[in-house]
């Protein structure tokens, strides 16, 4: 279980519940909790961290409302990292819309829009704490290239992390409901490719400090670059260095 040593306090108005609750959605944010990890039994979570049973029945709930975490029974269950399906029934449901007629085109066409007002927003808003988490998940990227599942679930939890810094909820809930559904569509792929481009992550590298050095040219320029990646498929290129691959498209 990666779960950090106890939750991090970070409003005296908060429940020991929410708190408790928060501290393991920031795990799954920042792509230290992945899909289908399993963080234990309710009493493996209320002895890691010290707090009541009724504190861990609470967060839990809380965490499922969420989509974030599912509670299987019988052996071997315990509490899991939900998947995007799971995530994505509830962002609809909050914002009364189904995805039984998107496309892959309409998501586009949507994030297309959506992306630069949340980055613009995580530039206004981002810390010290908050590059460095940025940049810990793209050295993730980096040692995932060679495993294009994990890498998607980790540039998944790249831009969750950078959609935590806005503090316009509904582009929030919005922006990440989009990317539950195209992890799910990518998860469900049949032709991942066998590496994935190394191009994206320095895309990615480009992008953290551009947040970092705060709004202006160098984050609108990072912005366009990785929309034109996006849009591109970029990170399902194949790698130029590896003659032995296709040449990219």
């Amino acid at each position: 279980m990666a779960l950090s040593a106890e939750p991090r306090l970070l409003s005296s108005r908060l429940s020991r519940a929410e708190e408790l609750a928060r501290g393991i959605e920031d795990d799954i944010a920042a792509g230290k909790l992945g899909t289908g990890d399993r963080l234990g039994t309710k009493e493996d979570l209320r002895q890691h961290f010290n707090v009541a049973v009724a504190t861990v029945n609470e967060a839990i709930k809380l965490l499922e409302s969420r989509g974030l975490v599912e509670a299987r029974s019988g052996p071997g269950g315990g509490v899991f990292v939900a998947g995007p399906s799971a995530r994505m029934r509830q962002g609809p449901l909050m914002m009364g819309f189904k995805w039984a007629d998107s496309t892959i085109a309409d998501y586009h066409e949507v994030r297309g829009a959506l992306e630069p007002l949340v980055c613009r927003q995580a530039a206004q808003h981002r810390t010290a704490d908050d590059v460095r988490a940025l940049d810990h998940i793209v050295d993730r990227m980096a040692l995932s290239l060679d495993d294009p599942l994990a890498y998607v679930r980790l540039n998944s939890a790249f831009h969750r992390r950078v959609a935590k810094l806005s503090r316009n909820v509904p582009l929030r809930t919005l922006y990440i409901t989009l990317l539950d559904f195209f992890e799910h569509n990518l998860e469900r792929a049949a032709d991942l490719p066998d590496v994935v481009d190394p191009d994206n992550v320095q895309i990615h590298r480009q992008l953290v400090a551009a947040i970092e050095s705060g709004p202006g040219r160098q984050l609108e320029a990072a912005i366009k670059r990785h929309d034109a990646n996006r849009l591109a498929l970029g990170l399902f290129r194949p790698a130029a260095r590896d003659s032995r691959r296709p040449a990219r498209r």
